[in-house]
């Protein structure tokens, strides 16, 4: 029975993970790995990115708000502004997993012939 997550806690991290499942908020974690800013800050940084994950004004405190419920951010007070910072810095390290597991797909992927005519370059494949 050691290896069968218990429920509650499998309804934790199903939280967790379900807050890391948008590019937005993915972004946003990944600018906190730099250390705390503020939500005008993140606007800045995350507003000129030409993706989903852009972030304006009017909804970064959503997912900030989600990614604060799921236990992954903390916030504090700094006179006028909120300071947004990693509560589970652990979670960087995402990034680098996903990055290194990339990384291996691409070197796999580019070391295979063409499925079509067996060259290791081919239009086919692309």
């Amino acid at each position: 029975m050691s290896d069968i997550i218990e429920p509650a806690q499998l309804q934790r991290e199903t939280v967790i993970f379900k807050a890391l499942s948008s590019e937005a908020r993915l972004a946003i974690i990944y600018a906190l790995k730099g250390g705390e800013k503020s939500a005008g800050e993140l606007v800045d940084m995350l507003g000129a990115l030409e993706c989903a994950c852009s972030v304006e004004r009017t909804n970064i405190s959503k997912h900030l708000a989600v990614l604060k419920e799921a236990g992954i951010v903390a916030c504090r007070d700094k006179g006028l502004k909120r300071i947004y910072s990693l509560e589970l810095p652990c979670l960087a390290s995402i990034f680098e997993c996903v990055g290194t597991a990339l990384a291996a797909t691409a070197t796999r992927a580019t070391a295979l012939p063409c499925r079509h005519c067996g060259r290791k370059s081919c239009k086919d494949e692309e």
